[in-house]
């Protein structure tokens, strides 16, 4: 996307001034501190930019914005820094990722520090030994943090509004003849450490997220593959690293003894029962008076509790961190449906336990139209030819699957399935804008993901729903739809016609139309405590921007959304979990609203487990606890068949005949067990 002229950077080259080395008041360091501008692109899309000055007074200015398919932020910020190089005052104003307005404040007055922003408000005593981290801002702050932690002693200092960051990781690299960067690991606001790329003036040059998010110095496109290339070893460094030291792999026999069996395939649980496990295959499954121990075998004692096949992800993005997540939930199979192209080298590594995570049964490839609304991949189309070359690429990658988005045109969609379809691959998607669920089926769909687009079929097709209208349209009006209706009753007859799945990830609605700024997301309500407080912040800033006097109406239609898979389920349409949200805590809560929906708790684990195998074509080696299958199952501390949230209590995690504690897991991204 070409930006267009008149632009903010345009306006602000002209009020840009030059700099001298003098020192100026209410700042920690000479003003040496050039304007730079850097540009932000989704996969390889140019979607934004931000631009770093110093104004007349010594204040520090940003401005920062990017468009992701008709989201996205934009800040207007200013940090004042004090003689010790910390914030003494910061402003953001603008909005955020989902268009609600951002006017966050801090300040330091008297000795205490005071903290403003849509979710919180507080103060604290301030000695002058601690950086504030503003909820939305650029990544102004981010430099100055870095900034002040390199000339820390220890390299760490205490956050407000709380936490503690430290730089756990620094190496300098070289490129040609005239640049060298540092990338710094910096923890304390993700599960694991984040990496950012800084000068040799400490200045911000680089974030990267490969094919998904780039914020990088404008002028140095030539330098981002080889800074790839060093981050991601650094990056696999550190997972291998965590593998090694987490992995518990049996010398022998392994029998998990006097435990209930979840059967999936039967849908009932089995009292009383051992498993045997040989390297990565059940080797038997009996009642527990009736089988005889190998001698020397290791013994894991299950009663009082339940084991159950591991549960089946069925829509995530997956990252290195995101499979730790995973495992320590009970998730071990994971279905991914768009990613960027390094997917399959982290699904090896995944699979043969390289780096702890789940195994990746399917990778689902997506495919875009391209313009201002198309989606962050690499694979964005023109024309149908080109959809036909990219179809056959993530053929011969090993994809099983094709994701249409929402760009795509709806006269593309029938030669995109049947192109796919004649290559043995399923197809799912989005509904493209300006076409209906009814008609994509018709032209070929496999599956349909996201609740919200069923909903959109009984909604006018010119909504454009390339943008959010996708999300607000169903909030508005969502509470409209009739299950009884003729016109939703011969849809449902549609989808089991064509033997159509349906992947809800029902989930992420709970928080875009209920949750409310300055409230715990009630998606992830009972498990934010857990949370490390960077990350936990994340979960009270609100969803969707309610329109005054609507408030009822949006929770309404998510309650409608839990209705409608109810009704989808007793029609016999195989349903899918999916969250497309955070990884593990996300798929607790898909389970938990099926069960709220009224499906019952053994028919929802099903669908988490033997369903799920079967719809990713694997369930002869997975989805059920059955001799000869793969060892891969999780052991629960409780009956999630008398009580769903019991699944959440996850004491033990085998994937591939390898044994992971969770609360090991857990701990070593700085979650809590749970209690």
């Amino acid at each position: 996307m070409k930006m267009k002229s008149g632009s903010l950077f345009t306006i602000f080259l002209a009020v840009l001034v030059a700099v001298s080395c003098s020192e100026r008041e209410g700042t920690s360091q000479p003003v040496a501190y050039d304007s730079l501008y850097y540009e932000i692109h989704m996969g390889d899309r140019l979607a934004g930019k931000q631009i770093s000055w110093q104004n007349d007074e010594g204040h520090y200015r940003y401005i920062f914005e990017f468009n992701d398919r008709g989201r996205g932020p934009f800040f207007d910020e200013t940090i004042t820094l004090d003689e010790k190089g910390l914030i003494a005052k910061q402003s953001v104003i603008g909005h955020n990722y989902l268009k609600d307005t951002v006017n966050e404040v801090f300040t330091v007055k008297q000795g205490n520090a005071y903290w403003k922003n849509s979710s919180e408000e507080g103060s604290k005593p301030f000695s002058g030994n601690a950086f504030y981290s503003s909820l939305e801002s650029s990544f102004g702050g981010v430099e100055h943090l870095v900034r002040k932690l390199l000339s820390s002693p220890d390299r760490s200092i205490a956050i407000l509004p709380s936490g503690n960051a430290r730089v756990v990781g620094q190496q300098q690299e070289t490129f040609g003849d005239s640049i060298t960067l540092d990338l710094i690991s910096l923890s304390g606001f993700d599960f694991t450490p984040m990496n950012i790329w800084i000068d040799q003036n400490q200045r911000f040059f680089a974030l990267l997220y490969p094919g998904w998010f780039t914020c990088m110095r404008a002028g140095h496109a030539d330098l981002r593959k080889s800074m790839e290339a060093i981050q991601k070893e650094a990056e696999d460094s550190y997972f291998r690293q965590l593998a090694q030291k987490l992995t518990h792999t049996p010398s022998g026999t392994l029998a998990i003894q006097n435990v209930a069996i979840f059967d999936a395939e039967g849908k009932s649980l089995l009292p009383d029962m051992t498993v045997l496990i040989e390297g990565n295959r059940i080797s038997a499954v009996e009642r527990s008076d009736e089988l005889v121990l190998p001698e020397g075998t290791e013994i894991i004692e299950g009663e009082g509790k339940t084991l159950l096949p591991g549960l089946f992800d069925m829509h995530v993005h997956i990252s290195k961190q995101d499979g730790i997540l995973h495992l320590a939930a009970g998730v071990t199979s994971a279905r991914d449906l768009a990613n960027n192209l390094q997917l399959p080298e982290l699904k090896q590594n995944f699979d043969n336990n390289v780096f702890i995570g789940p195994r990746i049964p399917v990778m689902a490839g997506i495919i875009d139209g391209a313009g201002k609304y198309a989606g962050p991949t690499e694979m964005l189309i023109n024309n149908v030819e080109e959809g036909y070359e990219d179809i056959q690429e993530y053929k011969d990658l090993g994809y099983k699957q094709i994701k249409l988005y929402s760009s795509i045109k709806p006269e593309w969609v029938p030669p995109l399935t049947k192109r796919a379809h004649d290559l043995g691959m399923r197809v799912s998607g989005h509904i493209p804008a300006f076409m209906t669920a009814e008609q994509a089926v018709k032209a070929g769909y496999d599956e349909i993901q996201h609740v919200n687009m069923i909903f959109l079929n009984f909604l006018p097709d010119t909504i454009d729903t390339r943008s959010p209208l996708r999300f607000t349209m169903v909030a508005q009006h969502g509470d409209q739809l009739e299950v009884e209706s003729e016109a939703f009753r011969s849809f449902v007859d549609l989808l089991k016609q064509n033997d159509i799945v349906v992947d809800p990830t029902v989930s992420i609605f709970e928080g875009m139309f209920k949750a409310r700024p300055g409230e715990p997301d009630p998606a992830f309500a009972m498990i934010l405590d857990r949370l490390p407080v960077q990350i936990r912040r994340r979960y009270f800033t609100g969803g969707l921007p309610v329109p005054e006097g609507m408030e009822e109406r949006y929770a309404t239609a998510h309650d409608r959304m839990l209705e409608v898979i109810k009704e989808l389920f007793d029609g016999d349409i195989t349903i899918v979990p999916g969250t497309d949200a955070m990884a593990g805590f996300a798929m607790h809560r898909e389970l938990e609203n099926y069960h709220r929906a009224g499906i019952p708790t053994l028919e929802v684990l099903a669908l988490a487990t033997t369903v799920s195998a079967k719809v990713c074509g694997v369930d002869n080696e997975l989805g059920s606890i059955t001799e000869g299958k793969l060892a891969d199952m999780i052991l629960v501390n409780g009956n999630p068949v008398e009580n769903i949230s019991d699944i959440r209590k996850v004491d033990l995690t085998i994937k591939d005949g390898r044994v992971y504690d969770p609360r090991k897991l857990y701990e070593a991204i700085g979650v809590e067990h749970y209690q």
